[in-house]
Formats: structure tokens, C-alpha cells, sequence
């Protein structure tokens, strides 16, 4: 394992009995890296193995393949847990608790100090709106509500590594704003984020690294900075036009090619050429995310059942 990296899969494959107990192979010899001190975005669609990656790496499954690690350290020492903050996707609270009593139970499974847990309650409380809701019991929770709780219980003991699963589900758009300040201000503390998301604009606002995965397999994964150099440059300019442009109705020229190109095209254009704008060409996520998965998702399939949609 990298010096790097705090979470790494190996070779890991798991499966498990599914319907009529048929076996469903969930991961297939998944290799996956999250860098230390990274903010990790791990997408895939609906079913594609992301919970089942995650609950592997809490312990919450068994049985896998491969070779699976933690801050170096492989899977089984309890003590580890006390270094991760956890938000499962569909979270089960005590609903006779209330959010203070649960939130100190929490800090001292964490392993926090009993005085340092009065100050840790009141700073996730402020950080999430709970300060009033204190005594409040979690059966009158609403889901956004128990997602508040969820991600201030994660965060409690200023974890090394949060792993959040689908953390933006059942939010309004204010409170998902909330929680990504909130996650940003977890990295700067210097906490290490790995989250699973569908959600793709969440995953450009905070990573800058990502993994994709889809029906068990990881498609690809690196630095969100190097997919987004993937796009083409778009250079727009007035006179004489490259043969290779195509013109504007404005009388001016457009001419797009890769970044390989870049120094290439800028030495060779056309005596009088002027250079208006050099820009890139933004990728959108999603289509990116969706056109990658197409070949293996059933969604990208053609409701009439000819193909590729």
C-alpha cells in the first residue's frame, strides 16, 4: 500500500445469494486507491457496487476476495474504527433517543475524551442546526432531518477518514449546500472524504479525485483535474482562418482541438490572425459519467431494444 493512500482494494471480488439463492457477484476483482487527504467521489448508478464496497470496508460484510486496507493496516482491527466517521445510506437510529444523548454515546464509542465530548456535541450541533433540537427524540425525525444527525454523529470525533454513503439523499437544495460546506470544512481540518454519489455536480464542487464503477467493475479512476484536461481548447479569432476553423456569424473564427495540439496549432496559424479567446471546453460530469457507463449499464439502453441509446 502507497504511503499515500489511506483505502486501498486489491484483486477484491465479493459475491453473495441473491434470489433463489443464486449467487450475484457484486464487486469483480476491484483495484481502487483513495489518497490521503483526498476528497474521493465513488460513482456509479443504482446497483453498480458502491454500498457493497463501502460496507466491506466498515466490516459490515464478509466473506470477500483480495486484499483490502486501511491506513496501511488490513481489515480487522477494531481499533482503526475509532479513526473513521461513518453516514451509512439508509441510517437506523435509536428513535427513544434524544439527538444530545445520542450524540455523546457516539463521542464515547469514538473514543472521545468525557471532557472534550461537551464541546464536541456543541460544535456539530451549531455546524448542522441541532443546538435546538438537543432534546428533541429521533422517532420525530424527518429523513433531511435524520441526515443531519447522521453526518453530526460521523463527524463527532474529527475523523481521519470520513466515509459517507449517498450523503445528500432526501435533502432540499439549502441543505445540501450545508452539507457540503460542512464536508469542505472536514478536509480542511484535514480529514480524508470518500463518498459515494450519483449526483455528479456534488462530486465536481468537492473532489479532485474520483472512481467509477459499474455492475462490480471499476471503470476508471484519477484526478478530477485529469479528466477535466480531457476536454478539447477552443480557441476563437478574427482575420485570416486556419483551414481547419470554422467561421461565426460574427466574422469570426472558432477552432477546437486537443491539448496535445496546443503549442503545435498557436505556431502555425495564419499571418494576421488574431487570438480572441483560448478557453476549455467545460465537461459536463454527467455526460461524461453516462456516456463512460453506457456500454455496461442497462439504463443506456434503448427503450425499443435496439441498442445504444
Amino acid at each position: 500500500m502507497s504511503a499515500d493512500a489511506i483505502l486501498t482494494f486489491t484483486n477484491v471480488s465479493f459475491t453473495y445469494r441473491g434470489d433463489w439463492l443464486q449467487r450475484v457477484q457484486a464487486l469483480k476483482k476491484v483495484d481502487l486507491t483513495v489518497p490521503r487527504g483526498s476528497a474521493f467521489g465513488f460513482l456509479g448508478a443504482n446497483g453498480a457496487g458502491k454500498s457493497t464496497s463501502i460496507k466491506l470496508v466498515m466490516g459490515l460484510l464478509h466473506g470477500h476476495q483480495g486484499d483490502i486496507r486501511m491506513f496501511g493496516q488490513p481489515l480487522g482491527d477494531h481499533r482503526l474504527r475509532a479513526r473513521i466517521g461513518y453516514l451509512p445510506e439508509h441510517p437506523y437510529f435509536y428513535d427513544n433517543l434524544a439527538v444530545g444523548e445520542y450524540l455523546a454515546y457516539m463521542a464515547r464509542l469514538s473514543g472521545l475524551a468525557p471532557d472534550a465530548i461537551p464541546a464536541a456535541i456543541d460544535r456539530v450541533c451549531q455546524l448542522l442546526d441541532l443546538a435546538d433540537l438537543k432534546k428533541r427524540m429521533l422517532g420525530s425525525f424527518s429523513k433531511g432531518m435524520r441526515q443531519r444527525f447522521g453526518l453530526a454523529q460521523a463527524i463527532i470525533h474529527q475523523p481521519d477518514l470520513l466515509v459517507l454513503d449517498e450523503p445528500f439523499s432526501g435533502l432540499d437544495p439549502l441543505w445540501r449546500a450545508r452539507f457540503r460546506e460542512v464536508m469542505a470544512l472536514e478536509r480542511k481540518r484535514g480529514a480524508t472524504l470518500c463518498f459515494s454519489t450519483h449526483i455528479l455536480s456534488d462530486v465536481e464542487d468537492l473532489c479532485d479525485h474520483y472512481g467509477v464503477i459499474d455492475h462490480g467493475v471499476v471503470l476508471e479512476q484519477g484526478r478530477l483535474e485529469d479528466l477535466v484536461k480531457q476536454a478539447p481548447l477552443v480557441l476563437t479569432g478574427s482575420g485570416p482562418m486556419p483551414s481547419a476553423a470554422m467561421g461565426n456569424h460574427d466574422g469570426t473564427w472558432r477552432w477546437q482541438f486537443p491539448e496535445a495540439e496546443r503549442e503545435k496549432n498557436l505556431a502555425t496559424l495564419p499571418v494576421g490572425a488574431q487570438i480572441l479567446r483560448l478557453e476549455r471546453n467545460r465537461i459536463g460530469l454527467e455526460d461524461y459519467f453516462v456516456a463512460r457507463v453506457k456500454a455496461f449499464h442497462a439504463a443506456g439502453k434503448r427503450l425499443d431494444g435496439t441498442g445504444a441509446a
